[in-house]
């Protein structure tokens, strides 16, 4: 007991010491040829007590000092053979008190490892949720802390069996005890699932069980809490399930293909559609396609596997019942890490529908011409000097001049038909204004009233001459009435029906606006039905709905997608009644129609920016939670790394688990990106340095048909900002160049100095004059739109195809640029490129120097005596943390929440830093805490943590660099390193 207490106190050091000098000063009296140095052995052998090696050094060396120190106080005189034995003992006693140290150095170091290697494996269990359990054939079950701590049971003393069933469910306690009784009994291996009744709701934990041969009165095993992994599992399975479905149910061909080329699998449905099995499809694939689309199918297919590139084609299949049908197929390479192509997977996209619709599209387009040429009404095209280029046989009668002197470089002029140039003075107006005119002229010399139709376009003016002379005559009411309504914003549709055909009416009249949001002329569509607007897009719920109407000749409001004349889709919101202009008899349709595209679309970005938000805030939670989770992971495989350094074996496995930890963080970071949760941690950054790093992901991300080309001054200056969001930004306006390049190109980005003076013009006029870093990012792509440049940071503006494009990249580049005290601009030219130009401000605060510190190794610097106030709620988090700061040697108090935080604080225990998580429960955040804790200790540095920040922290100050931050997960390195930091910045 005396000596328990003794190990490990300075008492016990001043006793080994005392000793040593009693036996030195005995030396002199002792007998000739007495083994004397044998007295220091028990004293050595006592200084090994608490296994401190620094002790046990500290006795050894002065044991063989003492030892040879008795040599000096041999009594003169002495014989030569008692010389002898004197010098002999002496050696003797060398040789034991090495002995001795040796094996008790061994001993310590063996005990230690042993120590540490238990408290790793005590917190590997900790973290698996495993524990221990023994059972005997008395009936009694020994349970470990661990296991105890699983089965909610505070008391550590021996269970019946009774006992230790009756905490599982009702339903499995029999199951159990079969089991039990097996392994026990019949020496059967255990290992089951049971649902342990926790006060929290059931659990499922996993029991395991074996049977030592050489002991039979026992058995012993292990409980794991396997609940959470089995929800994880579950889910996982129901989401492979899901995506095997709808591989199977979709009405897509997928197949895929070796890297050799050859077809290696097809989907349930390519079987069906073909009709065949898979053995003959992986085959004779070609030959399932039309005769005239094999060999140019067959070419493109090899050329994708000759370059790598992505396939993509159009050609007939044929069905089971022989019919062929159009596809679209489409296939992607997969690489391996070397990039190397591993497999091809591709879809076939069944086009046949729309197909038909262009073979349909170009024969009305046809049938179009074919009227043109046909025409009743005089049309004539002028070049862009308002020269004649085209005339038919109704103009050359009405001009009453051969076709040949008209095209002979003759004018509107060289006619009779404008003697006052009224008629040229239109057609200069709709060419230089690009706009379509109607209106209508008095022809004086034949005296014809004439509507005049005018198409501008980039080769000249198409001009309709229609002879209205009698319907201005008989109809003035009426024209009035189409004047007004062609003013109309809204599209009016007047449509015809006869009795036998109601359902399909006949369009009489558009207005203006029908023009305008349709791109068809009135000559186009008076006569047709609205199918004319129709397209793939377009509801049949609500076709069907008007379809009723009409045939029940009642009004109806409805919303449908129809098609401009240029293919593209228009929302328009009808408003449709019958009319009759005979008693009893409806013989009309009014319909009043309301463009509301851009309400849909504007509708459509509010639904994803919901969802983006909601997507945000669960990544968000979703990433703190694991960032808790890998800095307990990583901090600890780093201790594992260390401690197996002299096993092959282990070692390897460590780093791997390391590895993924890693990749796990920067999943996180991704996740929090995404979520623009992110808090922006401006540091001292050299531009050239960030570019120079992410250098490989930009050409990686630009691809092998693209030329990346840096050009960075050497005297750049450091900027405050966060590299993490600037590598972001600048991998976006990458990708961005890399689009408007589809067929490969050259992307240039330089860095250079730039002072802005005080006469700045604009659009750097919002920016104070003082020194930059200009950041160009320079392509020689399609170009901007002169029309576009002032959109492109608008948020959800894209020109990209839906689906492609969320709209938001320039915008968030935008948004970090200014938030950062920058200013970003765009250059464009349609066919030679575009630059977008980046400043940053130059901070005079900083110097280079600090912008290329990296962390590679804890700071070594004196801490002793100093104490670390730790506050996290996550106690893995937190133990994590104390264990790291202690062996360090820096002392050490913890809290679990902010509350117990405060009472430390007001306490008279020396603090030195405060360490502390942002978001903890119990209604205190960090931030709180720290203001409180400076009300209560001024001076008292504060380091904060987070894995997840939202908007607890000042964004002031975020923004500043005025709070320090170690986002999670962080490395012992990092910990250390910051906080020696914070505490050098004290002192």
């Amino acid at each position: 007991m005396i000596i328990s207490r003794l190990q490990n106190s300075p008492l016990l050091d001043w006793l080994v010491f005392l000793l040593l000098v009693l036996v030195l000063l005995a030396d002199r009296y002792t007998v000739p040829g007495f083994a004397h140095g044998v007295l220091y052995t028990p004293i050595l052998v006592l200084s090994g007590i608490g296994n401190r090696l620094r002790r046990l050094t500290i006795t050894f060396t002065f044991c063989l000092l003492f030892v040879w120190s008795g040599v000096l106080i041999m009594p003169a005189g002495m014989e030569a053979i008692l010389q002898s034995q004197f010098v002999a003992n002496r050696i003797l006693a060398t040789l034991a008190l090495i002995t001795i140290f040796f094996l008790s150095r061994f001993t310590i170091s063996s005990q230690q490892q042993q120590t540490k290697n238990q408290q790793q494996l005590k917190l590997a269990a900790e973290i698996a949720k495993l524990g221990y359990w023994q059972w005997d054939k008395t009936g009694f079950l020994q349970l470990s802390p661990e296991a105890a701590q699983l089965l909610e049971q505070k008391n550590l003393n021996p269970f019946t069996q009774k006992q230790f069933v009756s905490w599982f469910s009702e339903k499995q306690q029999d199951a159990l005890t079969q089991a039990l009784k097996a392994t026990l009994q019949n020496q059967q291996p255990l290992d089951g699932e049971f649902l342990f009744a926790s006060q929290k709701g059931p659990r499922r934990l996993r029991i395991m069980a074996y049977h030592d041969r050489h002991v039979t009165e026992h058995i012993q095993g292990i409980i794991q809490d396997v609940h959470d992994s089995k929800l994880i599992e579950s889910s996982l399975l129901e989401e492979q399930r899901r995506s095997s479905y709808m591989a199977e149910t979709t009405l897509q061909l997928m197949w895929t293909v070796t890297k050799e080329g050859l077809l290696d699998s097809v989907s349930r449905y390519t079987l069906e559609f073909f009709g065949e099995s898979e053995a003959y499809i992986l085959q004779n694939w070609l030959e399932l396609l039309h005769p005239d689309d094999q060999l140019a199918a067959s070419e493109r297919w090899w050329h994708s596997m000759r370059t790598g590139d992505a396939y993509s084609d159009e050609y007939r299949l044929r069905r089971f019942d022989g019919e062929y049908l159009w596809f679209l197929a489409q296939a992607s390479a997969i690489h391996d890490e070397q990039g190397q192509i591993i497999k091809w997977y591709g879809t076939s996209i069944n086009i046949h529908q729309t197909k038909m619709l262009q073979q349909q599209s170009e024969a009305l387009s046809q049938q179009l011409q074919n009227t043109l040429e046909s025409i009743t009404d005089a049309f004539f095209t002028l070049n862009p000097e308002l020269y004649f280029n085209y005339v038919n046989n109704h103009a050359v009668a009405l001009f009453n001049i051969p076709q040949s002197r008209l095209l002979n470089h003759k004018s509107i002029e060289d006619t009779d038909i404008d003697p006052s140039g009224f008629l040229h003075k239109k057609l200069s107006l709709a060419l230089s204004q690009q706009q379509v005119i109607s209106f209508e002229y008095f022809y004086d010399a034949k005296q014809l009233w004439l509507d005049v139709r005018v198409y501008p376009s980039n080769n000249g003016l198409t001009v309709y001459l229609r002879d209205v002379t009698r319907q201005r005559r008989e109809g003035e009411e009426l024209k009035l009435l189409r004047s007004a309504v062609s003013q109309l914003n809204d599209v009016v549709i007047i449509t015809e029906a006869s009795r036998n055909s109601h359902e399909k009416p006949n369009i009489v009249f558009v207005n203006s606006a029908f023009e305008r949001v349709t791109g068809y002329n009135r000559q186009e569509v008076i006569g047709k039905t609205l199918q004319i607007l129709h397209g793939p897009n377009t509801e049949k719920n609500e076709l069907r709905k008007i379809k009723a109407a009409y045939n029940a000749w009642q009004p109806i409001r409805a919303q449908l997608t129809q098609y401009h004349k240029n293919g593209r889709e228009i929302v328009l919101e009808l408003n449709s009644v019958p009319i009759g202009l005979t008693a009893g008899w409806y013989t009309h349709w009014v319909s009043v129609e309301r463009d509301i595209t851009e309400e849909r679309h504007l509708q459509q970005q509010l639904q994803l920016a919901q969802r983006m938000e909601a997507i945000g805030q669960l990544t968000g939670g979703i990433a703190h939670d694991f960032n808790n989770l890998l800095t307990v992971i990583t901090g600890n495989t780093e201790l594992l790394i260390e401690a197996l350094t002299d096993n092959p074996t282990l070692q390897p496995l460590a780093k791997l688990i390391s590895s993924a930890a890693e990749r796990g963080a920067g999943l996180t970071r991704n996740l929090l990106a995404f979520a623009r949760r992110q808090p922006l941690s401006p540091e001292a950054v050299n531009i050239n340095m960030l570019i120079r790093n992410i250098e490989p992901l930009l050409r990686s991300s630009l691809g092998q048909k693209y030329q990346l080309e840096l050009n960075l001054s050497s005297d750049i200056w450091p900027v405050m900002i966060d590299p993490v969001q600037l590598e972001s930004s600048l991998l976006n306006l990458t990708l961005n160049a890399r689009d408007a390049m589809p067929e490969g190109g050259k992307l240039k980005i330089v860095t250079e100095r730039f002072i802005l003076p005080n006469h700045q013009k604009i659009p750097l006029n919002e920016l104070e004059a003082g020194e930059y870093i200009k950041i160009d990012v320079i392509d020689n792509g399609d170009g901007i739109p002169p029309a576009l440049q002032d959109k492109v940071f608008e948020p959800f503006f894209t020109t990209k195809p839906a689906g492609k494009g969320s709209g938001l990249g320039l915008s968030m580049v935008f948004g970090f640029i200014k938030q950062s005290g920058g200013h970003i601009q765009v250059e464009s030219e349609l066919g030679r490129g575009t630059r977008f130009q980046l400043l940053l401000p130059h901070n005079d605060l900083v110097t280079p120097v600090s912008v290329l510190q990296e962390i590679d190794s804890p700071i070594t610097t004196p801490h002793y005596q100093q104490t670390i106030l730790v506050v996290e709620d996550n106690d893995l988090v937190r133990h994590y943390a104390l264990s790291q700061l202690r062996d360090a040697g820096y002392q050490v108090l913890s809290a679990a929440d902010g509350h117990q935080a405060l009472n430390w604080l007001a306490s008279a225990q020396q603090i030195d830093l405060l360490f502390t998580d942002v978001l903890m429960p119990g209604g205190l955040s960090g931030y709180e805490l720290a203001q409180q804790a400076r009300q209560l200790r001024k001076n008292l540095p504060v380091l904060y943590t987070s894995g997840y920040t939202e908007k607890v922290l000042n964004e002031e100050e975020k923004q500043n660099g005025s709070i320090p931050i170690l986002n999670k997960p962080y490395h012992r390195a990092a910990l250390l390193n910051k906080v020696a930091q914070m505490l050098a910045y004290k002192t």
